[in-house]
């Protein structure tokens, strides 16, 4: 660690410590709050993404040999219908589109550009269910 002449190194180590254990153990993370704590500005802060969808739903994981399907990317252009998007994501899903927390885990990768945007710009941890999510999504335009 890296003190300064006027800190307090049992204060820097403690609160170093104090760090790791919040969960700021990201090495990444440490090296930039310790360049920060000298006077260092490395540029390297980047704003934390917090998913729009709940913790549980993340957590939900495929069984094993399951394969995420490719799905047909909606772009949010005016031409296109949500409608007809959310039915071709469901047939795509195939199996996945049974269980109401894999539809959710998994919408994004059918979103990109304007679409996409729009998805990591909602409230995080504001969906909690595939019938919230739809209805965000067709009200999105």
């Amino acid at each position: 660690m890296l003190v300064n002449r006027h800190q307090d190194a049992d204060q820097v180590v403690m609160q170093a410590r104090q760090d790791n254990y919040e969960g700021h153990n990201n090495i990444a993370n440490v090296v930039e709050n310790l360049l920060a704590q000298n006077g260092f500005n490395m540029g390297i802060r980047r704003p934390n993404f917090t998913s729009t969808l709940s913790e549980y739903v993340l957590m939900t994981e495929l069984r094993r040999n399951w394969k995420v399907p490719k799905f047909t990317k909606f772009a949010g252009e005016t031409n296109e219908s949500t409608v007809e998007h959310i039915t071709r994501y469901l047939i795509e899903a195939g199996d996945i589109a049974n269980n109401e927390n894999f539809k959710m885990k998994y919408f994004p990768s059918s979103l990109t550009k304007n679409a996409f945007t729009w998805f990591t710009t909602l409230p995080p941890n504001s969906i909690h269910c595939w019938t919230q999510l739809e209805k965000a999504f067709h009200a999105k335009k």
